[in-house]
């Protein structure tokens, strides 16, 4: 884990691109950063009062908890309701729609339906990916699009993210898949993150130049140089994004190795500032090409991630709150 940090330097940037950088985090809900008790005032405080905190704090976030089940659009308005008319919410794509395993008690039941009488299983009790048909994808796809209808016809829908499992690897079938997004999502923004290096390095050209024909927007990682994918700042849609997942080489080995490492020992990591500094010429370079730049950090452990987003947004000349208005941040 790096802890180096300085005393945070305000950077003037251009206005022309500050003001269409986003900065925020993944999950405002995350165990790890309630108990932490360094951001939000009380660790007892309501789903709405932390929303509501979150968004008087931060403009923008990212959803994770999509990933684990579809949301309730009875939630989805709630968010709505409780944050500014300009926040936006960042949605992670439902775990079957980017490759990976879901548990049996996280499908819809008319999803469950479609699947054949005895599906495969993982080890670890999931129901294999390999056992859906397409047609319990298209219905998977239909209930995503009602879920966040809300929040789209709200204009507070920033992207939806596809985080394609570590094992989908580059090949006809995937570019096939990535193509028929825009499709089956129309009017939204799309953004596609690899995790598979047969994506990025070993295709790069391919792989961002089927991005840009669908229009799909790349995620720029930033994760332990040799062991996630490499960062590659090409921009292939209006929107541009870097996820911002620390460097914890450990943590990332492990996964590598078939482990489970929890998520807070695989993302384990506090940016300095001079690790942040070193990032602003490629966002400025990003932002040169693309109408707007979303940065979402998701070192998920302790507080670490709000600590990294409000000194990113220091460093682009954002305004941050004033000290002592978030916990301990600022002590």
């Amino acid at each position: 884990m790096s802890t180096a940090s300085s005393r945070p330097v305000s950077t003037r940037r251009s206005s022309r691109v500050a003001t269409r950088i986003r900065v925020g985090i993944c999950a405002w809900a995350d165990p790890a950063l309630i108990e932490s008790e360094a951001f939000y005032p009380r660790k007892s405080m309501t789903a709405e009062a932390r929303l509501r905190f979150y968004a008087g704090v931060f403009d923008v976030v990212e959803v994770n908890s999509s990933y684990y089940a579809i949301p309730d659009i009875r939630n989805t308005v709630r968010w709505i309701e409780r944050t500014p008319p300009s926040f936006l919410f960042h949605v992670k794509a439902y775990s079957l729609l980017t490759g990976h395993h879901p548990r049996p008690e996280t499908l819809p039941a008319d999803v469950t339906a479609l699947l054949p009488r005895r599906p495969r299983h993982t080890r670890r009790g999931e129901i294999d990916a390999s056992s859906f048909p397409p047609e319990a994808i298209d219905r998977s796809f239909a209930l995503m699009r009602t879920a966040l209808q809300p929040i789209a016809e709200a204009g507070k829908l920033g992207y939806v993210l596809f985080q394609l499992a570590p094992w989908v690897h580059f090949d006809a079938d995937r570019l096939e898949y990535l193509a028929s997004l825009p499709g089956r999502l129309p009017g939204w923004t799309i953004a596609v993150e690899f995790r598979h290096r047969s994506w990025l390095p070993d295709h790069t050209a391919d792989t961002l130049r089927a991005l840009k024909d669908a229009g799909l927007a790349h995620v720029i990682v930033d994760g332990p140089e040799g062991h996630a994918i490499p960062r590659v700042t090409t921009v292939t849609a209006p929107t541009a994004i870097f996820r911002v997942h620390g460097r914890n080489a450990q943590g990332w080995l492990r996964q590598l190795r078939g482990e489970e490492p929890a998520v807070r020992e695989k993302y384990d990591y506090l940016y300095s500032e001079g690790e942040l500094r070193e990032l602003l010429p490629e966002i400025d370079g990003v932002g040169a090409e693309a109408e707007e730049v979303f940065i979402s950090f998701n070192n998920n452990n302790r507080d670490y991630p709000v600590r990294n987003a409000l000194m990113m947004k220091r460093l682009l000349g954002q305004p941050t709150p004033a000290e002592g208005a978030t916990g301990d941040l600022f002590a």
